[in-house]
């Protein structure tokens, strides 16, 4: 089955009073790309993180937030990052000398103020190592992948069926172009047979001569060999549908070959009703084209 490159996944679990929740997210892109937001003093993960989703995905831009959303004090203990408030207080410090302002950080800058600056505290258990938590974290975040990949999945069918029913409409458009060649030749030679017998007195040899070009333009005329490949290609995207997979870039390229036929077909049969049926072809391998984008 095919996958849409767009999806959500979403997961949780709480490891001796720390909850852990996470989201994997991903849009439509040309390769695999994953940007990953996690605790500082989860850092370790993060090619950990990256590899799971290659593993599991091709295609797609997937965002990943792994973040703590509850934090039982009976279970865990808090520390200071004392090189980060040494930073933080330099920082300010310079920031009064530079707008010559007095400031001073016991006055200044409550207990609150310090607990809300970003990476001043440290959350860990006692009773357990990193690899634990390690384990544990990726653990809930191959669910969140299994998640995402189940919507990306049902995308993935709903794009399945409304591109089956575009490239039915693509296959009949081209069929009506088939039945229809026989009477745009027709009529050609009706035409240029008239105009001779109008033009009874040329020569027999001029005659003869303006049948051969006749005959040549009949030949020029022959999409007997584009159809043949705009019918191979329908059959292929067909093929490659019903087998899934990784199959988005092949399908676009399908694609591009069955428009570069039908315009092939469309200067070769100058008639009105083979230009609007190469118009609606086009129009419709264009939507066909806009939906394959989104397929992995």
């Amino acid at each position: 089955m095919v996958q849409s490159m767009t999806g959500f996944g979403r997961s949780e679990g709480n490891c001796g009073g720390i909850t852990y929740r996470i989201e994997v997210r991903s849009v439509n892109h040309r390769y695999c790309d994953t940007s990953v937001r996690l605790p500082d003093d989860h850092a370790r993960l993060e090619q950990r993180v990256r590899s799971a989703v290659t593993h599991k995905f091709s295609r797609g831009k997937f965002d990943v937030s792994i973040v703590r959303v509850d934090v039982s004090l009976e279970n865990v203990s808090l520390g200071l990052k004392s090189s980060s408030i040494r930073q933080y207080h330099a920082m300010l410090q310079e920031l009064s000398k530079a707008f010559n302002v007095s400031f001073n950080i016991r006055n200044d800058i409550g207990l609150s103020d310090m607990v809300a600056l970003k990476n001043l505290l440290t959350v860990s258990r006692p009773d357990s190592n990193d690899r634990e938590i390690d384990e544990f974290v990726m653990k809930i975040f191959n669910k969140s992948l299994e998640e995402l990949k189940k919507m990306r999945l049902k995308e993935g069918h709903t794009i399945y069926k409304d591109l089956e029913r575009r490239i039915g409409r693509v296959e009949s458009m081209a069929k009506r172009i088939v039945r229809h060649i026989p009477v745009v030749v027709r009529d050609m030679k009706k035409r240029y047979i008239s105009r001779v017998t109008e033009l009874s007195e040329i020569p027999v040899s001029d005659i003869e001569r303006l049948y051969r070009e006749i005959a040549i333009m009949v030949e020029r005329m022959d999409i007997t060999e584009e159809v043949v490949r705009v019918n191979s290609h329908i059959a292929q995207l067909r093929n490659k549908l019903e087998k899934g997979g990784v199959v988005g870039r092949t399908l676009d390229f399908l694609l591009q070959e069955i428009n570069r036929e039908i315009n092939t077909i469309a200067a070769k049969a100058s008639d009105i009703k083979i230009s609007q049926l190469v118009v609606e072809i086009k129009s419709e391998v264009e939507r066909i084209r806009e939906q394959v984008q989104n397929i992995e």
